[in-house]
């Protein structure tokens, strides 16, 4: 087949840092291209692709400006074009080709052929209308330790939906030392709730968002990450992310978080003490190799790019 894949143009692919729906958008197009399929993926400059990359020659525009861009600029002969722009700005376009839409956040559009990350969301923001594909990983990407340091980790958006100061409170209440990575999304957020705390606690560490040989340290040598959200997450990368490095997850029964944990249920929580009483000996339940085999069987990107295949073509078929 002949797919365009459409990227939100907030990064390049695959994203240096931070960016887990672009993270996903550069393993699927990379799935497709690695199976024979021809893959002309639209992105924000510099960015690389084993298919064709056709650049956006804007940046930090609106995402209308990227459904007029793919709508003049479509190669020929294209099969199906799939949209991952946060806004489905493609489903506002006149195209005589197949649109499929995955809705990587919790948003209401208009969105064709709608794609959700987790049964959940698909559900709780799509009402049951579409179907859902949960997100994989290459799993030799990610580096494997069973050798642990004596640190916690929050990994994710400074943002108070993500449950940073939980973490915070829950590594204090426990003594334990955390390491905080990730953007702050929220600088008022960030200077009232979180700064004042890096000051009087030594054992809190701020690195600001990490990549590279940076983040497969963190992941892979941490004691636990903590992912004690706060909202609906659709479904939470960053969790199969330490998991397949070895890490054991402990996370709040919000969103999806049922859906990527099915395997260890006694790794999710109801409450922040609960978090805190599983930090002595719950986490310890399940070996290192028992954590990455889990991503390997059931959160591969293969699995993923399979199932978006035989989405495509049903799509294909009752256009």
């Amino acid at each position: 087949m002949r797919i365009v894949v459409v990227a939100p143009n907030t990064t390049v692919m695959p994203p240096e840092k931070d960016g887990g729906t672009e993270r996903i958008v550069y393993e699927l197009s990379e799935g497709l291209a690695r199976k024979g399929h021809d893959v002309f993926l639209y992105a924000r400059g510099n960015s690389r692709s084993s298919g064709t990359v056709i650049s956006y020659p804007f940046d930090f525009l609106g995402e209308g400006e990227i459904g007029t861009f793919v709508k003049h600029t479509l190669p020929p002969n294209v099969d199906v074009v799939h949209d991952h722009t946060f806004s489905s700005t493609m489903s506002n376009q006149e195209l005589e080709h197949p649109i499929v839409s995955t809705r990587h956040i919790p948003n209401k559009t208009n969105a064709a052929n709608p794609v959700y990350v987790s049964d959940n969301a698909l559900h709780s923001i799509g009402e049951g209308q579409g179907v859902f594909i949960h997100n994989g990983l290459r799993p030799d990407d990610y580096q494997f330790s069973a050798t642990k340091q004596d640190y916690l980790l929050f990994m994710g958006r400074l943002v108070r939906d993500k449950g940073v100061v939980r973490a915070i409170d829950i590594a204090e209440r426990t003594n334990s030392r955390l390491i905080i990575a990730g953007p702050k999304h929220d600088i008022a957020y960030f200077n009232k709730e979180i700064a004042p705390r890096l000051k009087r606690n030594r054992k809190l560490t701020y690195v600001d968002s990490v990549g590279g040989q940076d983040r497969q340290n963190l992941l892979k040598h941490a004691r636990c990450l903590l992912f004690p959200i706060q909202w609906q997450e659709p479904f939470g990368l960053v969790m199969i992310e330490a998991l397949v490095c070895g890490t054991p997850v402990l996370a709040m029964n919000e969103g999806a978080v049922k859906e990527v944990l099915k395997g260890f249920p006694e790794f999710i929580c109801d409450s922040p003490k609960e978090m805190e009483r599983k930090l002595k000996y719950t986490i310890y339940k399940y070996t290192p190799d028992k954590l990455r085999q889990y991503v390997t069987e059931n959160f591969n990107s293969q699995i993923m790019t399979n199932q978006y295949i035989e989405y495509y073509k049903q799509v294909i078929d009752e256009r």
